[in-house]
């Protein structure tokens, strides 16, 4: 069973969790004119923390269950076209896991499938 519930808002952003599997979760936003900067685009920080909650999620799933918890140690990011309208999905792997670290990566596309950013991260596994 998913740590959180899939196909409801979650957080500030109301991003919505649509897919959940081992090591995996996919992750989607609605884009709101309110979080664009003043170029007319959608701020980069809103891609970030939905790769970021993609990424972090997938790592979760593995480590909650046997009574750990995760917190990022480090994320990067490329913004790789800019984004107007429509909902971004966000797809997160994780690639490696350890005792004490895990490597997680994401990729965001929008409706029509073209990548916007792609993103890595690691994250400190806690007892």
């Amino acid at each position: 069973m998913p740590l959180l519930e899939i196909d409801r808002r979650h957080g500030p952003f109301a991003f919505v969790l649509r897919e959940v599997g081992a090591g995996t979760t996919t992750w989607e936003y609605t884009v709101d004119a309110a979080h664009f900067n003043p170029n007319g685009v959608l701020h980069g920080g809103v891609l970030m923390a939905l790769l970021d909650t993609a990424m972090g999620h997938a790592v979760s799933e593995m480590v909650v269950p046997l009574g750990r918890i995760n917190a990022a140690a480090q994320l990067n990011i490329n913004f790789l076209e800019p984004i107007r309208s429509g909902v971004v999905r966000a797809r997160a792997t994780v690639i490696k896991m350890g005792k004490r670290m895990a490597v997680a990566e994401g990729r965001a596309t929008n409706e029509a499938g073209v990548v916007v950013g792609i993103a890595t991260s690691t994250h400190a596994i806690l007892p």
